[in-house]
């Protein structure tokens, strides 16, 4: 499948995004220096990962303006070595509101897809522990079959790794518990024939890539 696809996915989780955003805008307390932090850990992501080399995947000017992301990463990585592509997508929001109610059990199925199957996961991305799902979706129409699975993790600041959106909701209530945002990370794959092996072995790969940007993130936001 083409990188149409890649782009059509991103879109759909950055628009879910965005749509939250603008009906639920606060002003949170001064974390300043700990965005500026996750915001440059971006530049120490390696241009290959692995044999994983990755492109840009366009975002609508609209939804990243209404989102007003502290960083967004949205990308189509192909491996060179084995020929296997994959997306990523990394959003981190500035509160951690903005992120509530949106991952793959509902942005997906907005657009169209069946949720077929899902799964814990556990990844262990150069020595940190990070859980996570892994989703099966599925879409169907007169002209193609179409197969999805997508990895997912949350994460925020305090060393704090949620699995699933309803453990990382909780992690925000009370006063000011949203103000040092939260991010979002998800690989996605569009070959219903790659083994678990072969997705596990890409997610290690890009997880590990982005281990600056993790490490930022899982920080203390009040040093």
């Amino acid at each position: 499948m083409n990188r149409v696809v890649y782009r059509t996915l991103a879109v759909v989780v950055l628009a879910g995004i965005a749509a939250h955003r603008y009906a639920t805008v606060r002003t949170p307390p001064d974390v300043s220096d700990y965005h500026r932090r996750v915001r440059e850990a971006q530049a120490l992501i390696p241009s290959h990962i692995d044999g994983w080399v990755g492109s840009d995947v366009p975002v609508p000017a609209q939804a990243v303006r209404m989102l007003d992301p502290n960083l967004l990463v949205s990308r189509r990585y192909v491996n060179v070595e084995n020929g296997l592509s994959a997306g990523f997508l990394l959003v981190h929001c500035a509160d951690a509101h903005d992120m509530a109610g949106h991952f793959p059990p509902r942005c997906y199925p907005a657009a169209g897809w069946d949720l077929r199957a899902r799964r814990p996961r556990e990844w262990a991305v150069n020595g940190r522990r990070v859980d996570g799902y892994e989703y099966d979706f599925v879409k169907d129409s007169l002209e193609q079959h179409l197969s999805m699975t997508v990895a997912s993790t949350l994460l925020r600041p305090g060393g704090q790794v949620f699995p699933d959106m309803a453990t990382m909701t909780r992690s925000i209530l009370g006063a000011g518990g949203q103000s040092s945002g939260a991010a979002q990370l998800q690989v996605y794959f569009d070959d219903d024939q790659l083994t678990q092996e072969q997705r596990d072995a890409a997610v290690l790969a890009l997880l590990g890539g982005y281990r600056p940007v993790i490490d930022a993130v899982l920080d203390d936001a009040r040093r």
